[in-house]
């Protein structure tokens, strides 16, 4: 941690934070968990609305709101619900987890299938009618092809999606189902291939054939390579409309620059498939020894694995931080070109007192807060980021990538932001590592007689505009330019 880094940070939050007037498809998720098992529940859509957040997602457990047959505890869902504004801000998806309801006694994972359908009913007919209208999204489970988070089959899986749908539906006719999610870990072109991606891709093909007309929207998390999203999305809406299924798609969690984005971590991997066992397993021993290892001397590692850990050499960790204010740009950028609709950025706030934990060592240093005292505080770099990135793309309604010919490796996006009309989104791609300096001239095409430039990271950019063109230098850093 950068405490100097923090310190201007929290300096800066005061000139851009805002709460912008014009819709934007942007949100926060979160976190894991919410007032339940140790975890606080603290009131969260201020600040996420400060940032520019339009909307979040909350995770409960059904163990935590039904903790025994007929008995309630409401006390996080009412903390909850006391914070939203309008029911559009909020979704919560439900993990069928429980040590009495489930064929899988658990407190919170592996979910499995309810062991009565009536019990599963009743539960999510009386969370939907709790809420009393204030939530506009429900989902069942998540990533249910990861056995982790489903100890079921698909089939299984698609008879849960089918009371769920069922239940809400009837029980708030103005809610909308959210299906999934699948974790997106797949790439339908050449090069890498996950170890798990044709039987997650099968698992939901099956789902999407058994459960038909039973979501409004499909969940594709974007995690992994950010290039590769619009190849992803355009694989999934592809596979929905073969099987009838046309509906929209949303991202509820997408994060980078992951661990395992960088070659140089790939010899980790079993980290996480130690994890994925014990959890599915119900074991104690979660592979925290081997995160364990890699704090015993950390400068014997390479760098790209050497920033993910805390404590570390603050260049290091300032260099994540800035790949990261790049990445969260790039992503909602190649996701909103691809007619993804909505984002959530995972997480607002990560737990991350046990450093040998395998989930820190991936997700720990990407969350936008810390908690402390009761509250949120010491926004992240990224935070920032995403308040400038909310701001800058207000009023959305629209984004194209434009090819740029001859320069294959510069990105320039198109947003149409309504009333505040076009707004370009430009750099050049490249090793995410590398960082290329803004040392390559670029012009585009330009209306309007003036604009100003602003990247990620905050800096101005200059820019000069002639004769039907804006002229500037880019390099790694994303670069919005706008009328003025």
């Amino acid at each position: 941690m950068i405490l100097t880094s923090i310190a201007l940070t929290s300096t800066l939050l005061t000139g851009l934070m805002i709460e912008p007037k014009l819709h934007n498809p942007f949100g926060v998720a979160w976190g894991f968990l919410y007032g339940y098992q140790g975890v606080p529940s603290p009131r969260f859509m201020p600040e996420l609305r400060r940032i520019g957040g339009s909307w979040t997602k909350l995770y409960l457990i059904w163990n935590q709101v039904e903790p025994e047959p007929g008995k309630y505890d409401w006390r996080a869902v009412d903390t909850f619900l006391a914070q939203l504004k309008s029911p559009d801000e909020a979704l919560l998806s439900v993990f069928s987890t429980s040590t009495w309801a489930t064929r899988t006694k658990a407190t919170i994972l592996p979910p499995s299938p309810a062991k009565n359908a009536d019990d599963y009913d009743r539960f999510i007919r009386e969370l939907v009618r709790h809420c009393k209208g204030r939530v506009r999204y429900f989902q069942n489970d998540s990533e249910p092809n990861n056995p982790v988070y489903w100890s079921g089959t698909s089939s299984e899986f698609a008879a849960e999606t089918r009371a769920f749908s069922k239940a809400v539906r009837e029980t708030d006719p103005h809610a909308k189902v959210i299906l999934g999610g699948y974790d997106g870990l797949f790439n339908p072109g050449p090069g890498f291939k996950f170890p798990t991606q044709e039987a997650s891709l099968k698992f939901f093909r099956d789902v999407l054939a058994q459960a038909p007309n039973t979501f409004d929207y499909f969940d594709l998390r974007l995690y992994a390579d950010p290039s590769t999203i619009p190849a992803r999305v355009q694989y999934i809406r592809s596979m929905m409309a073969e099987l009838g299924e046309e509906k929209p798609i949303v991202c509820t969690e997408y994060n980078g620059p992951g661990f395992f984005e960088f070659p140089d971590n790939l010899k980790y991997v079993q980290l996480v498939m130690k994890w994925s066992a014990s959890v599915a397993n119900q074991s104690t021993d979660r592979g925290g020894g081997g995160v364990a290892e890699l704090y015993r001397d950390p400068k014997t590692l390479k760098p790209q694995t050497q920033m993910f850990l805390f404590d570390v050499d603050p260049v290091l960790d300032a260099k994540l931080r800035r790949i990261q204010c790049r990445d969260l740009v790039e992503r909602n950028l190649y996701a909103l070109s691809a007619g993804v609709q909505r984002t959530l950025f995972w997480d607002l706030w990560h737990d991350t007192t046990e450093h040998n934990d395998v989930m820190a060592l991936m997700y720990g240093k990407l969350k936008l807060f810390d908690y402390a005292n009761g509250k949120l505080d010491n926004p992240y770099p990224a935070a920032i980021s995403f308040s400038r990135m909310s701001r800058n793309l207000a009023g959305v309604e629209s984004v194209r990538r434009i090819e740029v010919p001859g320069s294959p490796l510069i990105r320039l996006f198109e947003a149409r932001c309504g009333s505040r009309g076009t707004v370009l989104v430009a750099w050049k791609h490249g090793p995410a590592f590398a960082e290329e300096p803004a040392d390559t001239p670029v012009e585009f095409a330009w209306s309007s007689p003036r604009a100003s430039a602003q990247d990620a990271l905050g800096d101005s950019v200059k820019v000069s505009v002639k004769e039907g063109k804006v002229s500037l230098a880019i390099g790694a850093t994303p670069v919005f330019i706008v009328a003025h």
